[in-house]
């Protein structure tokens, strides 16, 4: 020992010499001499090792002829397994190189480990692997490897000589690793196994990029370890393992950051803090000299992410154990992914794009499709989220030129597209002209991972959670990309054209939910990213979607009915239903940040004529939906409610309204006939009348049933038609909604005494005398056309038992600015033909308002308004002005209520008054008005005087 430290080259050359006596002794019966010889041979093992041919020629001779023998004859003492171990190894160390060429003799030695790893005490086999790294310092020591070349970049399949003769001796070296990490339960052994693993990849050196050895030495151990259940057991394998597999694939990404030096991207430190400390420390003793890889080994690193991704271990996998393998899985694919990005960049992306791309849609297809439906449904949760997260990565980190490119498509190999693609329309509606998508239809990358994570949520039967909905809206939603939505539209249709239960409709309005919100944010970029009158229908259709659904909702739930159990459960059903759906219409009807731009409120217009179309070509549907809910009892009707927010959120948009105003004034500069009424307006007015006429149904099939969204509808239009100011914007208005309010002004008189117990009948009231306000501004009450064509409307309200609205209508009937055109003639002789129908009407029911009551109300609105005397222009018309206001004001006259029932209860049983004509019906006109003899103090006391 000494002499070797002295003069090492010297001793290293005389090593055949001096060596042999002290390797002898490592066999000895006696214990001291064996430990004596051992400290040597570690002393001087710097200078004889790896060992001269001298050497290794005389170690050969000496184990053929006696220690070979003596070395087998020590294994059947169990006292001496251990001492045979470690002679073991000194021999193999001292064969050197020369131990692969000693085939024979090799092939008798390894009968020592042969039996060792198997042997029962656990002690006995971490020694024998521990010393098993001699054998990986003997074939591959540094002259094994001083002549590979030293490139930056190996490509895996480059044919290489060396690397195949190689190969027997890795096999040689991983058989025993294997055996030992598939059948062993203990912690320490495997420890021991993985940490001689890793000196074998770090000792082979650049040899270890090439793809033959990274399936030959690095794929079977992972696969290994993966295919194990993750527990708290083998954690700190797991975690061992996925943070090598991590650095593996990071090396791409760590070669674009610096190329030049060594930047480690950093591992998994959630996983890393896990793993066993001598483990973690090898990443730093022993660094392995991994190269960028090459897209072509791209299959191997697949393979491996589908051995982490097995759906039969996440079956019983804990919560926090499947969060702990998605992430770190989902991390790993991403640096592969930005892998993929450095190939797609190079000069020769055109080649291997495809392929990447391809081999990204068909792995996530293979491990997730094709297994989702055949899990139980918490594992199958498990993995439509891992789904969602891998596709969601492979759209963020590849760039949308790549996925959307025309240059770059995949065949639509998905067997629900092909279900799906046959699924008949339902006769009971009209659905949009849509073209689903075709199996094996050729479309671009985008679309297909589109296809894809819809077909997983598909074919997942469980209740999709707000997350993974999230994730879904974000891999539809990738910003300026309108191409997915001709994929997402045609699919969501396609789920309801077949019967499907209230679960799974709610399913995929929480997908719309989600997808809606995300489109909402991104809007005006899609709008103004050209898409045209075809992106405008595509994106109609998105949002019209869920009235499809619900609409259909109405024919699925005789089941449920025929189990006694449907009246509570559709009430929840439809609850749930509508919070998802009028959540994102009030923001899509109420968003100020977009109505100052043009280009939505273009949509906006398409929208709502589109809306509109549907409501009126699916009624007959629509109405059944109604009765049946109605039927069924159903509290809250959720079409209505959805159509009543949608009608609520327009009327209460003051934005809106502002544009249709800016609208009309372009319209009439550009044509002062003023022919073009406002899209957006009237379109809004057209569907509050969509929803006066579904509501007036509602209210019609159960009239107990107080609809809260029909008194608020009532309370909006009442404050918008407050904002109105011109006098054709209140001709549009009644235009539009008067024949339904006429309906509902007839409807709430037959079934008064049921809606009076509500607040519909305040909210009406409410519409009713704004209405008349603006009548009454707007001089409407003397436009002969006018009030012709809303005869009904008015008759109706008169005839109302509501004693507010009965003698508002009164009041503008008798006022001085209202005109008959049937009766010029008449004169002062003129009486109100709603004063004749007030007091010919027969007896009210007890329960309702009485006769006096809603007279003395008549009368008081009535005098509380009168306004100005007629002046009678050449035409015969009445019209009203300034000067003759002022001085018809001067001359009313406050009556007091008890002067106001005298004068009441004499018009009632006096019969025709002195000096009034008697009114035929067919000569009634709503615009009739009282004399001005009525309008004198003086005459009104005289005439009370002579009736007393």
């Amino acid at each position: 020992m000494k002499l070797a430290s002295q003069y090492p080259k010297g001793m290293r050359d005389q090593s055949s010499i001096w060596v042999p006596p002290i390797y002898r002794r490592l066999l000895s019966a006696d214990k001291p001499e064996r430990d004596m010889s051992e400290r040597c041979l570690i002393k001087v093992s710097s200078v004889i090792l790896p060992p001269q041919s001298p050497l290794s020629k005389e170690v050969a001779l000496d184990l053929e002829q006696k220690l070979l023998s003596s070395m087998l004859d020590m294994l059947n003492d169990p006292s001496k397994k251990i001492q045979a171990v470690k002679s073991w190894g000194w021999f193999i160390s001292l064969l050197g190189a020369s131990a692969a060429s000693t085939r024979p003799l090799l092939n008798k030695m390894l009968k020592v480990p042969e039996q060792l790893f198997t042997d029962p005490d656990p002690q006995v086999q971490i020694t024998t692997m521990v010393i098993w790294k001699n054998l990986v310092d003997a074939f591959f020591g540094p002259q094994v490897l001083e002549n590979m070349d030293q490139g930056t970049v190996m490509s895996p399949i480059e044919p290489r000589a060396h690397a195949s003769a190689q190969m027997k001796k890795i096999r040689l070296i991983m058989m025993p690793l294997c055996g030992v990490l598939s059948r062993s339960h203990n912690i320490a052994l495997s420890s021991s196994c993985l940490s001689t693993w890793h000196y074998l990849l770090y000792k082979l050196g650049d040899l270890i990029n090439h793809l033959s050895i990274l399936e030959a030495a690095f794929g079977p151990v992972l696969k290994i370890i993966f295919s194990t259940r993750f527990d708290n057991q083998n954690k700190p394998l797991w975690s061992f393992c996925i943070n090598l597999f991590h650095d593996f694939i990071s090396v791409r990404a760590r070669h674009l950051i610096s190329p030049d030096d060594d930047v480690r991207v950093p591992l998994n430190q959630n996983l890393l803090s896990q793993t066993c400390a001598h483990l973690k420390a090898l990443f730093d003793v022993h660094q392995i000299k991994w190269l960028p890889w090459d897209v072509t080994s791209f299959d191997f690193q697949l393979e491996i992410l589908g051995s982490i991704v097995n759906p039969e271990l996440l079956h019983n996998m804990t919560a926090d154990m499947a969060v702990t393998v998605m992430d770190s899985t989902t991390q790993t694919f991403r640096l592969l992914l930005e892998g993929v990005q450095v190939q797609c960049n190079s000069k020769f992306a055109d080649d291997n794009v495809m392929i990447c791309i391809t081999k990204v849609c068909k792995f996530v297809k293979k491990v997730f499709l094709d297994t989702v439906g055949k899990q139980k449904s918490n594992s199958s949760a498990v993995l439509v989220q891992f789904c969602l997260k891998f596709v969601k990565c492979t759209v963020e980190e590849l760039d949308n030129s790549l996925l959307a490119s025309g240059k770059y498509e995949l065949c639509v190999d998905i067997e629900r597209i092909k279900e799906i693609e046959y699924a008949k329309c339902s006769p009971k509606l009209s659905h949009p002209r849509i073209r689903p998508l075709a199996y094996m239809e050729l479309v671009s990358p985008a679309v297909y991972l589109t296809a894809l994570s819809l077909s997983i949520v598909a074919q997942f039967t469980g209740e999709l959670s707000h997350g993974d909905a999230e994730q879904l809206a974000s891999i539809i939603c990738p910003p300026d990309l309108l191409e997915n939505f001709h994929a997402v539209v045609p699919f969501l249709y396609m789920q309801i054209m077949r019967p499907v239960d209230s679960r799974l409709r709610i399913k995929w309005l929480v997908v719309w939910n989600k997808v809606s919100k995300r489109l909402n944010e991104q809007m005006i970029s899609y709008l103004k990213a050209g898409c045209g009158a075809s992106g405008h229908d595509v994106l109609c259709q998105f949002f019209c979607y869920p009235f499809f659904a619900l609409v259909s909702s109405g024919s699925i739930s005789a089941h449920w009915n025929a189990e006694n159990r449907f009246e509570g459960y559709l009430n929840m059903t439809q609850d749930l239903e509508a919070e998802l759906v009028i959540e994102v219409y009030r923001s899509f009807c109420t968003n100020s940040s977009y109505c100052s731009e043009p280009v939505y409120m273009v949509f906006l217009e398409h929208f709502f004529e589109y809306l509109i179309n549907i409501v009126d070509e699916n009624m007959s549907s629509i109405q059944a939906n109604l009765k049946y809910c109605l039927e069924n009892k159903s509290k809250n009707i959720t079409i209505l409610s959805v159509l009543g927010n949608v009608v609520i959120g327009l009327l209460e948009n003051a934005q809106i309204f502002n544009y249709a105003n800016k609208e009309r004034e372009v319209t009439t500069n550009e044509d002062p006939a003023g022919c073009r009424e406002p899209n957006l307006f009237l379109g809004s007015l057209k569907l509050a009348n969509r929803f006066m006429k579904l509501s007036g149904l509602a209210f019609k099939e159960n009239p107990a049933a107080q609809h809260q969204v029909t008194s608020r509808y009532f309370s909006s239009l009442s404050d918008f038609i407050g904002h109105l100011t011109s006098t054709k914007d209140v001709l549009l208005l009644f235009e539009i909604i008067g024949d339904q309010f006429t309906e509902w002004l007839t409807l709430s008189s037959t079934l008064y005494c049921i809606i009076r117990q509500g607040e519909t009948i305040d909210q009406l009231e409410k519409l009713w005398l704004n209405s008349v306000t603006h009548l009454t501004a707007n001089r409407l009450i003397s436009d002969c056309s006018f009030l012709e064509k809303h005869r009904l409307l008015l008759q109706a309200a008169i005839n109302h038992p509501h004693s507010p609205i009965s003698a508002a209508t009164t009041a503008i009937q008798r006022s001085p600015g209202s005109s008959n055109a049937g009766l010029r003639h008449a004169g002062r002789r003129s009486v109100s033909k709603a004063d004749e129908l007030f007091l010919d009407r027969p007896g009210k029911d007890p329960n309702c308002a009485s006769n006096a009551e809603r007279a003395f109300a008549l009368e008081e609105f009535n005098i509380s308004r009168m306004s100005v005397a007629p002046v009678v222009s050449g035409r015969g018309t009445v019209r009203s002005s300034t000067t003759d206001r002022r001085q018809s004001n001067g001359e009313s006259l406050r009556v007091s209520a008890g002067l106001g029932r005298k004068r009441l209860k004499i018009m009632r049983y006096s019969g025709n008054g002195k000096g009034l004509g008697k009114v035929t019906d067919a000569s009634f006109s709503p615009g009739w008005a009282e004399g001005e003899v009525c309008r004198k103090p003086e005459l009104i006391l005289e005439m009370l005087k002579r009736k007393r």
